[in-house]
């Protein structure tokens, strides 16, 4: 009898440990709560400066912005004691401020899942702010005056001495970057070189400033809205290239491309000049001192600012 009681109990405990075992595999086999999968990274990155201390970044969204497990976006930013700034999904602008003018920073933006994680792919440039500017030496609108006009006709992008642009009279060309000319119904942006080159003034001094404009044109009435993806540097430039500025397709604003060399140096400095539309296009003003308003993208340190894509 005592036997039999025995045997029964070990029966039940096994019983209960088949039964929990039974119960633990079905678990294991049934549980969907797999990770999601990561989503695919932005990409086309570009950038432009808004002034010395702030960068305006653009990129092209994630494809996988749609999918219900596509969190937000994540970005990097260095050299610097910047945290990761965390940027919401369908929002493919941003401003980045506190920086250093001149500092060639590295910007970096993944995409994130639910699970916070990061994209493989990545959108990645490096950039520097540069200084805006809309007042002259003078604290007045930069503005270049045509030929007849008793006024300045040639206009310095940066004059180290007063940390400004300025306009000059025909005895300053020395100091010319750009000049407009009007002459036999010519309204003409030319570089300095070229205006002493072909004896269109007539200077005292030639410039002592080698200046280029870049091939490349942007039809607009903002600098903010001139972005890049290329090193400024791989843009062609001449001082033969020059701007007409009775081209119906400026009439709404026009910006330009234009590095400097300075005397007795070979770095180059980088600038984007806006011609601001008026009433009646570029021109602006009565006669004979009709004019041209400019506001100017400068970087002070030579050799930047460049957008660099990183691979």
């Amino acid at each position: 009898m005592g036997c039999s009681m025995k045997l029964k109990s070990v029966y039940v405990i096994a019983s209960v440990i088949l039964a929990i075992l039974l119960i633990t595999s079905c678990e294991e086999t049934t549980d969907t709560n797999e990770p999601n999968p990561a989503v695919a990274g932005p990409d086309s990155m570009k950038a432009t400066s808004l002034n010395e201390t702030t960068v305006r970044l653009r990129w092209k969204l994630s494809p996988d912005e749609s999918k219900t497990y596509f969190k937000d976006y994540v970005l990097y930013i260095s050299p610097g004691a910047f945290a990761p700034r965390i940027i919401p999904k369908g929002t493919n602008t941003i401003d980045i401020s506190g920086l250093s003018d001149g500092t060639i920073y590295t910007f970096e933006l993944r995409a994130r899942n639910v699970d916070s994680k990061e994209s493989v792919g990545s959108a990645k440039i490096q950039w520097s702010p540069a200084f805006r500017f809309t007042k002259n030496i003078n604290d007045e609108n930069i503005r270049v005056y045509e030929t007849a006009s008793q006024f300045g006709s040639g206009l310095q992008i940066y004059d180290p001495n007063s940390g400004k642009p300025r306009t000059l009279k025909v005895a300053s060309g020395e100091f010319w970057n750009l000049g407009l000319y009007t002459k036999s119904g010519e309204l003409s942006l030319y570089t300095a070189n070229y205006i002493a080159e072909n004896n269109l003034y007539n200077f005292p001094k030639a410039p002592t400033y080698v200046t280029e404009i870049s091939e490349d044109i942007f039809l607009t009435n903002t600098l903010d809205n001139v972005f890049d993806s290329q090193a400024l540097n791989a843009r062609k430039f001449s001082k033969n290239y020059f701007i007409d500025l009775l081209d119906t397709d400026y009439k709404n604003g026009v910006v330009i491309i234009v590095r400097t060399i300075a005397p007795g140096n070979k770095d180059t400095n980088y600038a984007k000049v806006l011609i601001k539309p008026g009433p009646n296009g570029l021109l602006q003003g009565n006669p004979d001192n009709r004019y041209i308003e400019c506001e100017i993208s400068y970087q002070k340190k030579v050799n930047v600012p460049y957008a660099k894509p990183i691979n």
